[in-house]
């Protein structure tokens, strides 16, 4: 899942900002997801706590909070 991406330092660039955008966005934050689903068809928010950079359980949730507007699903 996001291990995968996380390889190399675009998807996680992109997953920054699908999680980030949905402040300025909807739509932006959902084409940036379809890109990363595209690559990883199988990333889920449950995923994404799992292997996400993060250490800081309140930033987790405002990205977390992000995708699930873009439309990430739960798992």
């Amino acid at each position: 899942m996001v291990c995968r991406l996380a390889a190399g330092g675009s998807g996680i660039r992109t997953i920054s900002t699908a999680a980030r955008k949905p402040v300025g966005g909807l739509d932006e934050a959902r084409a940036e997801l379809s890109r990363v689903l595209a690559i990883d068809p199988k990333l889920t928010i449950a995923g994404y706590r799992e292997y996400a950079p993060l250490t800081a359980p309140e930033v987790l949730e405002l990205f977390v909070t992000g995708l699930r507007l873009a439309g990430l699903p739960e798992r």
